[in-house]
């Protein structure tokens, strides 16, 4: 972390905060999102969507709202955004390489697809292969998961249990079915 801090300024880092009072590590000793966006892109910002959004009160005041200027090498997919909490935009959601930080259960773990070309070409995105790691699980086995986009996936039940990792997935690929491929879904 203070890698990051250092190599953007600590002047910066704080002009890149929406709220000057805002901080990198929240109630509880949680990273906020601003740690995260650093860490992910450089830059300190306060939100997951693109570029900038200007709220206008009316009177003359406009608060700026600064978001994800441009494509990250390293993206990122939210539980919360499942919830309509935030809406990640798409520099997070389709970065330069296919690896996604995945915010969920209150804390981070790891997507990534071993074919590159899978954020460069739609195609590729009907059916593939995504790993998942979790570290603070102690995760021992490989978590291979295929997703499919050409099904649809239909709840079958309001008392279905879905995986918060699959809620995390249909953020980017709306209706994908998701086979665990034998592991067993991580409730």
């Amino acid at each position: 972390m203070l890698s990051a801090v250092f190599s953007r300024s600590i002047h910066r880092v704080r002009e890149d905060f929406d709220v000057p009072t805002n901080s990198l590590i929240g109630a509880h000793g949680y990273c906020t999102q601003e740690l995260v966006n650093l860490l992910l892109t450089g830059r300190a910002v306060s939100n997951v969507f693109n570029d900038i959004v200007q709220l206008d009160s009316g009177k003359g005041d406009v608060t700026v709202l600064r978001g994800i200027a441009a494509r990250s090498e390293i993206g990122l997919l939210s539980l919360f955004e499942h919830y309509n909490v935030c809406q990640v935009g798409s520099f997070l959601k389709t970065p330069k390489f296919p690896i996604w930080v995945v915010c969920s259960e209150s804390h981070f773990s790891v997507l990534f697809c071993l074919r590159k070309e899978l954020v460069n070409d739609w195609k590729i995105e009907k059916r593939f292969d995504l790993y998942y790691y979790d570290g603070l699980a102690n995760q021992q086995e490989e978590i291979h998961l295929t997703i499919d986009n050409t099904q649809t996936y239909l709840c079958s039940s309001d008392s279905e249990l879905i995986p918060p990792l699959e809620q995390c997935i249909r953020t980017k690929w709306k209706s994908a079915v998701v086979d665990w491929n034998g592991t067993e879904p991580i409730l």
